[in-house]
């Protein structure tokens, strides 16, 4: 399932404790400061940290985190610390942002091919940290960094999963490349957009990697497309847009409807 980081903390905790006892796979929060909705958010990796501690079986990540938003190095540092509190239970969603707003008033904005760009840097100064033995020297065209070193190391290995949110024609390439999963945009796309991420994650991705392919909706939406996504070859349904007085009863239904019919199928 998916939560929206302008919940408040006390909401949060009690949905992810939640859906930890009644056996859902994942929890995401979104990775936000500012959205169009609401300027009033926690920060997700503090708060991943806090349900690290509070949950014990649910796998934590965000949908998704906008990696030219910090310094890489920095959010290497911060997710290893945070599979490690979870004992190996971190993903980390991966994206190029999209809100100008957010950029400018925390860090800084660039055109689309310059987010994309320090994407894919980030990425691999993000792997370089998780997996080195040695001290990292990394000069790339937008990050710099010179005898770092990150212990303790992820429990995960090699590293965490990378689970994409990405439709864009650049970054689908970066996911077939370096995603061990994708996750549809919040709020929804058509099945066409589907249809065309599926095509082109299939298609491009080296033979040898294993992406998991994730679609989302409401507990409606869900189970009205359970069979056409699982027909289509798509691994995961993830619970999104509910109304936050319904979500106690809404991970109730996705652990005993919704996943029990889909594990089914």
């Amino acid at each position: 399932m998916v939560l929206p980081s302008s919940l408040s903390l006390k909401r949060i905790i009690e949905c992810a404790k939640l859906a930890d006892e009644v056996g859902i796979d994942f929890l995401l929060l979104t990775d936000h400061y500012m959205t169009l909705a609401s300027n009033q958010t926690v920060d997700a990796w503090t708060t991943l940290g806090a349900l690290a501690v509070e949950t014990k079986r649910i796998r934590l990540g965000t949908c998704v985190t906008p990696i030219p938003f910090r310094p890489p190095q920095l959010l290497a540092k911060v997710v290893a610390t945070v599979d490690q509190l979870s004992n190996g239970r971190v993903i980390l969603g991966v994206g190029a942002g999209w809100h100008r707003p957010e950029f400018e008033a925390y860090s800084i904005w660039d055109d689309d091919k310059v987010r994309v760009a320090k994407t894919r840097e980030g990425i691999e100064l993000i792997r370089k940290l998780w997996t080195s033995d040695k001290p990292v020297n990394f000069e790339g065209n937008y990050y710099k960094v010179m005898g770092s070193v990150l212990e303790p190391k992820p429990v995960q290995k090699p590293y965490p999963p990378l689970w994409f949110g990405t439709t864009g024609a650049y970054m689908l390439k970066l996911a077939a490349r370096y995603a061990d999963g994708w996750v549809p945009p919040v709020p929804s796309i058509s099945f066409d957009v589907y249809h065309t991420v599926l095509k082109e994650l299939r298609e491009s991705s080296p033979p040898n990697r294993t992406i998991k392919l994730n679609f989302n909706g409401t507990l409606d939406e869900l189970t009205q497309s359970l069979p056409s996504f699982v027909k289509m070859g798509f691994d995961g349904a993830i619970l999104a847009r509910m109304p936050p007085e319904t979500l106690t009863e809404a991970i109730r239904k996705l652990a005993t409807e919704i996943a029990g019919k889909y594990r089914g199928l």
